[in-house]
């Protein structure tokens, strides 16, 4: 496989956009890679087969180097046909030498692959910021302050709460029963316990769980600390009741995910607020 020096590279895109410079709706990419050895001189190692694909040398170096001007924005290829951008156009005009050209989208294309980086860098520090600040307000609620919100989250997933311990006393690990609704003999009962001490659930706590659990109930394990790795793989291999386990992250992206559904007050005890940011790709 040979690699093309940057001026024969050059030589390349030249041909390439005086193939499709008066070609307003592109030229199918057959077409493009056809007229190139029409328009220059090619060597014995430029038409050779590839013998994966058996195809000539050239179009791996041609396909290659427009991707540079793709990043640069000067040329699109969308589905089977190339198009010359007006930035394309511009850049042509204003830079007569084809290796000026061919340096000038190389730098374009690091200028953009540093914005890229820089706004990447942005968003995971801003996440990163974001979720400190998340996780420290959610530990600081009290046990009961906790409870509530969970109950705000599963209200706007269309449940009816029937019944919430009292605040201060023990109920052993039931804190909350729902029904989904409308209330009906097929509603699947959710039994829910919540663990808001900072530490992972354990084996043990999630065995004293499904010890309340009946046949036909849904179990819900919310533990603000997560889980051990033993009682996640005790839930993977459990068949005999129906358990969800989560954890604050899971319980954070349902938040989210249904915040328009939860109710003004639920708002205001855990309030959040979206803040755009470009969507690059990483």
């Amino acid at each position: 496989m040979i690699e093309p020096t940057p001026k024969r590279t050059s030589e390349f895109l030249r041909v390439v956009f005086q193939i499709l410079w008066s070609k307003s709706d592109g030229m199918p990419i057959r077409e493009v890679l056809g007229n190139v050895p029409r328009k220059m001189n090619l060597s014995v190692d430029e038409i050779a087969l590839i013998p994966a694909t058996f195809t000539p040398q050239y179009e791996r170096i041609v396909r290659t180097a427009t991707n540079t001007l793709i990043d640069a924005g000067w040329l699109i290829k969308h589905r089977d046909r190339w198009y010359l951008t007006v930035e394309g156009k511009a850049a042509c005009r204003n830079i007569k030498n084809a290796e000026e050209i061919y340096k000038a989208a190389l730098l374009l294309r690091e200028e953009k692959k540093l914005l890229r980086e820089n706004v990447l860098l942005t968003v995971e520090n801003a996440e990163e910021i974001a979720w400190r600040q998340i996780w420290h307000y959610l530990h600081e609620m009290s046990p009961a302050e906790f409870k509530l919100i969970i109950g705000d989250l599963l209200i706007a997933l269309d449940y009816q709460i029937e019944w919430v311990s009292p605040p201060g006393k023990n109920h052993g690990y039931i804190d909350m029963i729902a029904y989904p609704k409308p209330l009906g003999s097929s509603g699947t009962r959710i039994k829910v316990h919540v663990k808001h001490t900072g530490q992972a659930a354990t084996l043990e706590g999630l065995r004293a769980f499904w010890g309340v659990l009946n046949t036909h109930d849904l179990g819900v394990y919310v533990s603000s600390g997560g889980f051990t790795d033993t009682v996640m793989e005790e839930v993977r291999n459990q068949d005999l009741r129906k358990i969800r386990l989560i954890s604050l992250e899971d319980f954070f992206e349902l938040w989210v995910e249904n915040y328009e559904m939860l109710s003004k007050n639920a708002q205001h005890r855990f309030p959040l607020n979206p803040i755009y940011f470009l969507a690059l790709e990483r």
